[in-house]
């Protein structure tokens, strides 16, 4: 099966196993309380946690990817500095594999030269890093993301979640274009009648704020959620809620090129606050300068662009020199 599977099935059957492997990992360290919190920000910058866990997921996926598909892979991860860990995954989702017959013509003749691999090991370190107790709920917010770039486009996309109630190993979403999503029985549409807005709970800004009050006096936020972390922000809209709106720059490329190959898969979409598609192309600005809107399936995302201010679009450059 792997060796008749074209190689961009294969690498996503890989990554769903490595996320769940890098998840594990990260639940070790989480339940041996040493976090070993660093700021990466510093010099008068936002600050910018990382944890032991993020260093040694990340040090996971990037030596499993490279194992199993050689040095001829672009990745790039989150983190500058990684953790040495045993855990190095060979395995593959035999889920994956088993469509690969989906996998649409334009596709199928991609090679690993190809390809960039946007990675965060651990998406939601400020909740881990400052909360208090780390609750069921702090937990939930807790994803690995590996997104999968083509022609500066994600084609496709990994979520796992290593926290999931009821479920020892987590969860895991994944999707490649023209296939689908997978890993949910379904994209719910909880609620039409009440329309739920997922945002930032670290990172608020008067921008944030302003679209918000844009969007529910035009009854398309009548409920704003704050949590934690792109992708479990994406997962909220997978799980029923309207959209995730952040307008502001805090964004980056490894925490959306995941959630934009799942969310598109399931029929939704992914775009600045102005409706830009993003790149992912391997030397762009790491920062989502123009912010990011997500639209679940079951509404409309040009409505939602449209009930955004101009004046808050225009605040938010399309392009911001790299640092």
């Amino acid at each position: 099966m792997w060796a008749r599977s074209c190689f961009l099935t294969r690498l996503v059957a890989s990554s769903v196993k490595i996320s769940e492997t890098a998840g594990g990992v990260i639940k070790e360290i989480l339940c041996g309380g040493e976090l070993k919190i660093v700021d990466k920000g510093g010099n008068g910058k936002p600050a910018d946690l990382q944890t032991e866990a993020d260093r040694a997921a990340q040090y996971c996926i990037v030596r499993s990817l490279h194992k199993v598909f050689g040095d001829n892979l672009t990745i790039i991860g989150e983190e500058d500095v990684t953790s040495y860990t045993p855990k190095i995954e060979e395995s593959y989702c035999a889920k994956v594999l088993s469509l690969d017959e989906r996998c649409p013509a334009d596709l199928r003749g991609i090679k690993p030269e190809d390809v960039v691999i946007w990675v965060d090991p651990l998406d939601g370190t400020v909740e881990i890093a400052n909360a208090a107790k780390k609750t069921p709920a702090v937990l939930a917010q807790v994803t690995v993301l590996i997104g999968i770039a083509y022609k500066g486009r994600p084609v496709a996309g990994i979520i796992h979640q290593p926290y999931y109630e009821g479920h020892e190993t987590g969860r895991t979403v994944w999707a490649i274009n023209g296939v689908g999503t997978y890993g949910m029985d379904y994209v719910k549409a909880d609620n039409k009648q009440q329309k739920v807005v997922v945002t930032t709970r670290s990172h608020g800004t008067s921008s944030v704020d302003a679209a918000l009050d844009a969007l529910n006096k035009k009854g398309l936020a009548d409920q704003v959620v704050r949590v934690g972390g792109a992708g479990y922000k994406v997962m909220r809209v997978l799980e029923g809620a309207a959209a995730y709106v952040f307008a502001s720059q805090g964004c980056k490329k490894w925490d959306t090129a995941a959630c934009e190959a799942v969310i598109e898969g399931s029929g939704g979409r992914l775009t600045d606050i102005s409706g830009r598609m993003l790149n992912y192309d391997k030397g762009v600005q790491l920062n989502n300068s123009g912010g990011v809107l997500v639209t679940s399936c079951w509404v409309d995302h040009q409505e939602y662009l449209g009930s955004i201010p101009q004046s808050l679009k225009d605040g938010l450059p399309e392009f911001q020199a790299k640092n």
